[in-house]
């Protein structure tokens, strides 16, 4: 009986392929592109952004608001007025008709409007406000443009340093197929080593995308199209630290300065005008100066006959209008002044609270920051100390892949943290910053030469 012959097993499932190397680091990089958008070039422009355009404008509106009021409560009026009318009349079943004219000119002018006048003053503490809350507007939208970009560049940062863990897992897996065709690895090494890069290509292909979303933010809020660098500078040498100072001076400063504290002052100004205003127009009298001129011309014309007037006049005089019962009104008018004035007070109370509070947060966070820092630099130095052990140990043949391939994963993520602490460096350092009224192009260009250069391209891939 003849035996059939012997089907040898594909040799697929033998050993894997090994004529599709991973794709070099070369493919992943997109095209560098000169020319970065920096930090302080975009808070440089703060002032083209539309919302600030809005605010500015809205500030300019209030301005002229209490204008108005101040005009209305000390400053003389001078009005002019004509007339012409045509009267007629049937008396008895006689038509009449009396055509006449009249033009006259009035002059205002208010010796004590007390209400008015607090009115007055209470626009303007509003003008006022509107003015710092331009200044509030722009500062919160430095800090939030600030944030982006901090984000893009950190996000750039972990690519580029992903694309240099993915080039040396490619160099391992070269070695890996250098040992396996000479019988010296196995099969099992290059499997991981490969895994490991697919893995690294995922979490490169997400940072790329956060990029692009960063981007994306930074050209809605600057309102023009922005280029993060690509990534951080080595910090070969010390960094010149952010001259801030200590804290209870820089609380103090903050509470005198804060946009946001300065506006709640003025609301509270304000609301303290209209309770006099309010108060005012309860019980004090108001008093006019008054003067005009009238010329008057009537033509009455009745069975035939015309009598012609021709009458002018001048009078001078003053107005006394003086509030004596208004079935309440003037009372509930006080009591929601009242009401509005302890809520702007409480609304201040809270703003010094919380400005205080994020400032001290802020100081907080940048000394853990800087810590954080320093003990990841000497993360970083142990990593790389104990790859090179491991890299010699297993040239010798004393560890296997799977401990090489963990420390190289080590040393990546010892310098993702390393990036990620000396981003968080700058960014309590801009909180700091912002909440003092500092983040200006002046005092972040202590930054400007930690950032790359060049930027990186965010155009699609094409699959």
């Amino acid at each position: 009986m003849a035996t059939a012959p012997a089907v040898s097993p594909p040799s697929s499932l033998v050993e894997p392929s090994l004529s599709e190397p991973s794709p070099p680091a070369e493919r992943l990089l997109p095209p560098g592109a000169a020319g970065a958008t920096t930090w302080p070039d975009l808070l440089g422009q703060l002032d083209q952004v539309a919302s600030l355009r809005e605010a500015r404008a809205q500030a300019q509106a209030s301005e002229a608001v209490g204008e108005q009021g101040h005009i209305r409560a000390w400053l003389p009026r001078l009005d002019a007025s004509a007339r012409r009318e045509e009267q007629r009349q049937r008396y008895n079943g006689t038509a009449s008709r009396t055509p006449g004219s009249e033009t006259s000119l009035n002059a205002t002018w208010p010796l004590w409007r007390p209400a008015d006048r607090a009115d007055a003053r209470a626009q303007s503490a509003l003008a006022e406000q509107a003015l710092w809350q331009v200044r509030q507007r722009q500062q919160g939208l430095a800090r939030e443009l600030s944030t982006a970009y901090l984000e893009a560049v950190e996000a750039a940062e972990h690519w580029r340093l992903t694309l240099q863990h993915l080039e040396s897992l490619g160099i391992q897996a070269q070695a890996h197929e250098k040992r396996l065709r000479a019988g010296l690895g196995t099969v099992l090494d290059l499997l991981e080593t490969r895994m490991r890069q697919d893995q690294g290509q995922a979490r490169a292909d997400q940072l790329l995308s956060r990029v692009r979303s960063r981007a994306l933010s930074l050209a809605r809020l600057s309102g023009r199209p922005v280029s993060p660098p690509g990534g951080l500078r080595p910090d070969e040498t010390e960094p010149t630290p952010l001259d801030l100072p200590p804290l209870a001076e820089a609380t103090a400063l903050a509470l005198s300065r804060h946009p946001e504290v300065k506006a709640a002052q003025a609301s509270l100004q304000a609301s303290q005008e209209a309770s006099r205003a309010r108060d005012a127009e309860s019980w004090q009298p108001t008093l006019d100066a008054t003067a005009g001129r009238s010329h008057t011309r009537q033509t009455q014309r009745f069975e035939g006959l015309s009598d012609r007037q021709d009458i002018r006049s001048d009078n001078v005089g003053v107005v006394l209008n003086w509030p004596l019962f208004s079935s309440g009104l003037q009372h509930a008018k006080q009591r929601e002044s009242a009401a509005l004035l302890s809520a702007a007070q409480a609304r201040l109370d809270d703003i010094e609270a919380r400005v205080s509070a994020e400032l001290q947060d802020a100081y907080q966070r940048h000394e853990q920051a800087q810590r954080q820092l320093v003990q990841q630099r000497a993360v970083l130095a142990s990593a790389l100390a104990t790859q090179e052990a491991v890299q010699k140990a297993w040239l010798a043949g004393l560890r296997d892949t799977t401990d090489l391939l963990n420390a190289r994963d080590r040393v990546h993520d010892a310098r993702l943290a390393h990036a990620s602490a000396r981003i968080a460096v700058m960014q309590a350092g801009a909180d700091a910053l912002a909440l003092l009224d500092q983040l200006d192009v002046q005092h972040v260009a202590v930054w400007l030469d930690r950032f790359e250069t060049t930027t990186i391209s965010l155009a699609p891939t094409t699959p």
